[in-house]
């Protein structure tokens, strides 16, 4: 029998975007978002600064935020519109990469106005492809995508793994130890079919949770009851 990865142990959404080395950037990404290091640099850095190419008019997040009186610097941004998990966490790859270089000031951007309008300019990107917005500007076509990523609804389905949760309730059924489960909980997996993959026990590095509640069974439950092959033909 081989061996697997333990559903709890398999990045979460939240895992993956905190982390941006998990998910490369695509080409796409860097097409749309390479010809404004500038700007996207000037945001993190220097928010503030009256330089005419992150101005409010140019900028729809950083506009937003004015028109809050909210601080540049530290309001956070929560709209992404349709965005998938894959697609911000390439993104985010691709800022950190290019523009902050450094995981240490991941905290100055994730989530605030700098990840923000790379997030406008991707969905602005996007939408030139589309011939509808072929006679807009480039101002027209980032405040159009703004209009997208601030009130469109996040595919929230497409980021719930169904599959994820039906195994992690299996794993549960199967290795939880406690006086639910009885003789089935108490260590059972290969005793009769033989040890799994370089002796790897399933049951080891599950959820401390599942083992609120330990029952104490008899050594007679875990002998080997390993079935000859003439047995099991009848």
């Amino acid at each position: 029998l081989g061996k697997w990865t333990h559903t709890h142990e398999i990045p979460t959404a939240e895992d993956i975007l905190s982390d941006p080395s998990t998910i490369s950037y695509t080409g796409d990404v860097n097409k749309a978002l390479s010809p404004h290091t500038g700007v996207l640099h000037r945001l993190l850095t220097a928010p503030n600064s009256s330089n005419p190419e992150i101005s409010s008019n140019l900028i729809p997040a950083k506009k937003w935020l004015e028109d809050k009186g909210k601080a540049f610097e530290n309001t956070l941004i929560p709209y992404v519109g349709t965005l998938s998990i894959t697609e911000r966490a390439q993104i985010a790859n691709w800022f950190e990469t290019h523009i902050s270089r450094d995981k240490r000031i991941q905290v100055a951007w994730f989530g605030f106005l700098p990840i923000a309008h790379a997030h406008t300019l991707f969905i602005a990107h996007r939408m030139t492809k589309n011939p509808t917005f072929k006679t807009y500007s480039e101002v027209e076509i980032l405040h159009k995508a703004w209009d997208v990523q601030l009130t469109s609804v996040p595919m929230i389905l497409n980021e719930i793994d169904v599959d994820r949760e039906c195994l992690e309730s299996l794993e549960e059924e199967m290795f939880e130890s406690s006086d639910r489960t009885g003789v089935s909980g108490n260590f059972q997996w290969g005793l009769d079919a033989g040890h799994h993959q370089g002796g790897w026990d399933p049951s080891f590095g599950v959820q401390e949770s599942w083992d609120g509640k330990k029952r104490v069974g008899s050594e007679s439950e875990r002998e080997v009851r390993l079935r000859s092959h003439s047995s099991s033909r009848h």
